[in-house]
Order: C-alpha cells, then structure tokens, then sequence
C-alpha cells in the first residue's frame, strides 16, 4: 500500500522534471534526442500532463485505501474520464492526419 503512495510521488516527480524543460529522453521514441527542439517540448509537455494525472490519481487511491473509504466510485468516474479523452485525442488525431497525411 505504502508503494502506491511512492509511485504517485514519482510519477508527478517526473512530471515536474518534464514540464521544467528536463529528462526529455525518457520519451518514448527521443532515446537518441534525434528529434528537433520543438518536437520534443511539445511531446514533454503532453507527457508531464498525463503524468500529473496519473500521479495524483494514484496518490488520491492510496489516501482513499488509507482512511478506509469505498474507491469504487472514483475508480469509475476515473476510467470514464480517460475513455473520454482517450476518444477525444483519437478523433482528433484522424482529423489532423487526414487533413495533412502526417
């Protein structure tokens, strides 16, 4: 139990690190930094948001398991939420790429 709490405090760590411009190769795809610049801000920056989102809502469990309250709930309105804006990011990336084939 007491790791959970640890890998969320890592996790948001980490996406501190990539959100202050830092650790940009430990993307997946940028081990070599052959990307340019611009590319690998930008793919930080998605990087550190999912990790913030990830890290909190492990550490939120570990409080929850904690105190001895029911997860249930926040547990599926989580997995709501990412299958949402795992549809959302989807839709919009076939967009982008059948308008520019990229």
């Amino acid at each position: 139990m007491f790791m959970l709490g640890l890998i969320g405090l890592l996790i948001i760590i980490m996406g501190i690190q990539l959100k202050r411009g830092k650790w940009y190769g430990i993307i997946a795809g940028n081990t070599l930094k052959d990307k340019p610049m611009e590319v690998q801000k930008k793919g930080a920056q998605g990087a550190s948001n999912i990790a913030f989102i990830v890290g909190g809502f492990l550490i939120i469990v570990y409080i929850f398991i904690l105190l001895n309250i029911n997860i249930r709930p926040v547990i599926i309105i989580f997995l709501i939420s990412v299958c949402l804006f795992s549809a959302y990011s989807i839709y919009r990336y076939l967009k982008y790429f059948l308008k520019y084939g990229e």
